[in-house]
């Protein structure tokens, strides 16, 4: 009978997955075989079809992307465990947050289930990742080995099959118009994300993109999973797939015990790659455990295992053969390419690659986690509970121990933004109900109290503390350069005013709840106020500048006052220039642009060759971007990957003719008469090397060379000179109407590139040759947060300059007034711009 019983069992348990669909019965190939690419319609398909033939997953939509797709995650557990989702969901919140007593934790611990994130497809044009999605979603919720029901039992996985629906749908659509074409693997030449493109994984802490404001709400306010495995594919060649430990340097803020988790689990991840003899696997290079921003560094500042791999691609679907003998001899940082090392220890000496390689490199990456998670799942839970508790003991010894925002700020409209994004990543907000004081400060009611005793405390020093990246040099000498930006201070980007309280102190408090946004006003020095000027103008209501820089409205300030302003606001006519190469910066301004309700055209190359751009325009955008790419665009003919690095080299990358070609000589010349008939061209950062270089402007880059007999390519930045995304100090002529608004100091995000200095003699600046310096870097101590060196080479040197040409102005920032709308402080400088662009002098 109990045999009989058994033998049923096993023929239900049979049936039951033989139900199921597998991957290649649903699309009719299995994702990741050659020259095929599953579209997100598909993928989301499948897993609909996964949750209706199996109890083991549970689909979720947490929200809409960009464009209004369904966003969706799979809960994969045993049947058992989703039956008490909800219940899991709690213990891991309340042990993330610290709300349990020691003797309750351990038993919550024993109780619950360790929680694993892995998500897919952040970078559209990194493919393999959603591809291999089905198949890890098909083999956890039908396999039947010992490991994976130990997986299923003790662990629920939040499975992300694709982060970035929309950009999986152009890249697929993209490479289905160009398979067989000599344009089979060229590069896609728009953003794959609204607004943002490759940077939709910089945007976890402003939290601009619904993509990242839906996933943010899931990981830090919602489910609290212990490990955050988040995929890429760009790992130094020749390596298949780099894993953790990160590189140098290590961020103090986030925990030793979350750095050592991340060891351990990297080793394991490393430790299964060989036991299945799957070579190239690297460690300990390029990708350091530094910066904050993205998906996998910003769950590190909460108290999760943010784990980070890169596997090879392989030009969409298409197989490639690697010759080992065009591999480099080492890796960048030094590390032997070709022979075992420790972080390297066994080299893989190339042949053929296809994109089911890298799928079949990913599942390793997964059930290395999963199994390893699965063995240590109560200590996960705890070891959650056990940070959260250090933290808020940390925080109630002080030292900090509490940042104080108080409501009377130089923008009020810019700080509600800060704190929101702070609750946004799961930070507790506090607001006075009751004036206090705080070693000898006296606050109002209203301020905002954001104490360090929070489970989150490491997320809270390091967006609101400045940065001091160490000063890490190669053995030459030279810079290291790091993964990303160096500096991100909130507060000093966005202009907010925080102080930082040492000692306890106490307040009537009450949780801040959701914070209303200041009344609309008029005042310059918010940034909301051209919101509210855009909606006059919309509705026909007249808006003039005094020469102070106050807004004056017909019909509600005196008759007087609004007859002798300085300026009458039109709405702007603005260009933006849209080239065909996937460029985050202009997607950046475009995202500034929608939110301050700017109207705009974005201009193609073949309309600046046109001309006529002063008859429809007053003032022309050009975001960062490089004179030559600018100019030249994509080459037609050539493929993408350069013929002096064989192993990059892919014939199979030539660019659609449709869009090779930047602006040409031609587009130069139109844009110069442009200016010269009265436009206003404003170039940001590298693209002011196109009129430096190319109009005849008095006026020289101290920090680059930039002179027309030296080509693009031998440029190089000044060698005492270096600065990799900081956050400066600079000083404002705030009589300048450029600067309408602007405090005397601020603090702009630089890459360094950029310092002017102006050619002519004062005596000779006026008229059409006129040039004056609006914002000056500091006199003297530049660094506000992260790293420079050499600073002394452009101290006091202008970074925006008003430069006359014609009947037209050059606007020239040395910087990025809007880098990755994070810069609040200094967006009042780029929107001055545009609006004085297409403004009226009153009485000319």
């Amino acid at each position: 009978m109990k045999r009989r019983l058994l033998a049923l069992l096993a023929c239900a348990a049979w049936l039951a997955v033989a139900a199921v669909p597998t991957p290649k019965q649903h699309f009719g190939y299995e994702p990741g075989e050659d020259y095929k690419l599953a579209g997100y319609t598909e993928i989301l398909g499948y897993f609909r079809a996964l949750e209706r033939a199996s109890d083991r997953i549970r689909l979720t939509e947490f929200g809409r992307s960009s464009e209004g797709r369904p966003m969706v995650v799979a809960f994969i557990s045993a049947a058992a465990n989703l039956r008490n989702l909800e219940r899991y969901r709690e213990i891991s919140r309340r042990l993330a947050l610290g709300q349990a007593t020691e003797e309750e934790a351990r038993g919550l611990a024993a109780e619950g289930k360790v929680i694993v994130w892995i998500d897919s497809g952040m970078h559209a044009t990194e493919v393999a990742p959603a591809q291999h999605a089905p198949h890890l979603a098909y083999r956890l919720v039908t396999g039947e080995t010992a490991e994976i029901q130990r997986i299923r039992d003790r662990v629920i996985l939040i499975q992300a099959p694709v982060l970035n629906p929309d950009g999986l749908e152009m890249v697929v659509a993209w490479y289905r118009r160009n398979l067989g074409t000599p344009h089979e693997t060229a590069r896609l030449p728009f953003l794959y994300q609204k607004y943002a493109g490759h940077d939709n994984n910089r945007d976890y802490y402003m939290f601009h993109l619904p993509e990242t404001q839906h996933v943010g709400r899931m990981l830090f306010r919602e489910w609290f999973p212990q490990i955050v495995y988040n995929q890429h594919q760009a790992p130094p060649f020749p390596a298949r797939i780099f894993v953790p430990p990160y590189a140098e340097p290590l961020n103090p803020n986030i925990p030793a015990a979350v750095v050592e988790g991340i060891h351990l689990i990297g080793a394991a991840m490393k430790e299964r790659f060989a036991r299945e003899g799957k070579s190239g696997v690297l460690s300990y290079a390029q990708f350091d455990a530094w910066w904050n921003g993205g998906l996998r560094t910003a769950a590190t500042f909460h108290n999760m295992h943010g784990i980070l791999t890169e596997t090879a691609g392989s030009s969409y679907a298409t197989p490639r053969v690697y010759d080992p003998k065009d591999f480099p001899a080492r890796f960048a940082g030094g590390l032997s390419a070709r022979e075992p090392s420790v972080f390297y220890p066994r080299p893989w000496l190339g042949g053929r690659w296809a994109l089911k390689d890298a799928v079949e490199y990913m599942l390793t990456a997964d059930f290395a986690i999963l199994d390893f998670a699965a063995s240590r799942s109560e200590q996960f839970l705890l070891k959650a509970w056990q940070m959260a508790r250090d933290a808020v003991q940390a925080g109630r010894k002080g030292s900090p121990f509490a940042y104080v925002v108080p409501p009377e700020q130089w923008d009020r409209s810019s700080a509600v933004e800060m704190l929101r994004r702070l609750q946004m990543g799961g930070l507790e907000v506090w607001r006075a109900r009751s004036p206090f004081v705080a070693e000898g400060k006296p606050f109002p009611a209203g301020s905002y109290v954001l104490p360090a005793a929070q489970a989150f405390r490491a997320y809270l020093l390091d967006l609101l503390e400045p940065q001091k990246y160490p000063d890490l040099r190669t053995d030459s000498g030279a810079p290291r350069r790091p993964y990303d930006i160096t500096g991100w201070t909130l507060s000093l980007q966005m202009g907010v005013r925080v102080e930082r309280i040492e000692k306890p102190f106490e307040a009537e408090l009450e949780l801040a709840g959701e914070i209303a946004a200041p009344a609309p006003s008029l005042d310059p020095r918010e940034n909301s106020s051209f919101l509210v000027v855009a909606d006059l103008l919309d509705r026909g209501v007249r808006v003039r500048r005094a020469s102070d820089g106050r807004f004056l409205v017909e019909g509600r300030d005196g008759v007087e006052a609004f007859a002798t302003a300085a300026y009458e606001l039109r709405r702007p006519r603005v260009a933006l220039y849209q080239p065909w190469i996937a460029s985050s910066d202009t997607g950046w301004t475009q995202w500034l642009l929608d939110s301050y309700k700017i109207p705009y055209q974005l201009v193609y190359n073949e309309d600046l060759r046109k001309g006529g751009l002063r008859s429809r325009f007053d003032s022309l955008l050009l975001a960062s971007l490089s004179a030559e790419a600018i100019l030249n665009g994509n080459r037609y003919g050539e493929p993408a990957t350069p013929r002096n690095r064989p192993y990059e080299y892919d014939p199979k990358s030539v660019q659609r003719p449709e869009y090779t070609g930047g602006i040409g000589p031609s587009g130069l010349a139109e844009l110069e008469r442009f200016v010269r008939e009265g436009g206003t061209l404003i170039a940001l950062d590298d693209a002011t090397e196109l009129p430096v270089r190319f109009f005849p402007l008095p006026v020289h880059n101290v920090v680059r060379t930039t002179a027309m007999s030296e080509p693009a390519e031998a440029r190089t930045p000044a060698p005492s000179f270096y600065c990799p995304g900081s956050l400066l100090r600079a000083t404002v002529d705030t009589a300048h109407p450029l600067a309408f608004g602007m405090p005397e100091q601020t603090v702009v995000f630089s890459t360094g590139g950029h310092a002017f200095e102006i050619a002519l003699l004062e005596e000779f600046r006026r008229g059409e040759h006129a040039v004056r310096s609006v914002v000056r870097y500091a006199d003297k101590d530049l660094l506000a947060s992260g790293w420079v060196t050499g600073e002394r080479a452009v101290l006091g040197k202008p970074i925006l300059l008003d430069v006359s040409h014609g009947q037209g102005r050059v606007v020239l920032f040395g910087f990025r007034p809007q880098f990755r709308g994070q810069t609040f402080g200094t967006f009042k400088l780029l929107l001055n711009a545009i609006y004085l662009a297409s403004a009226r002098k009153v009485g000319s």
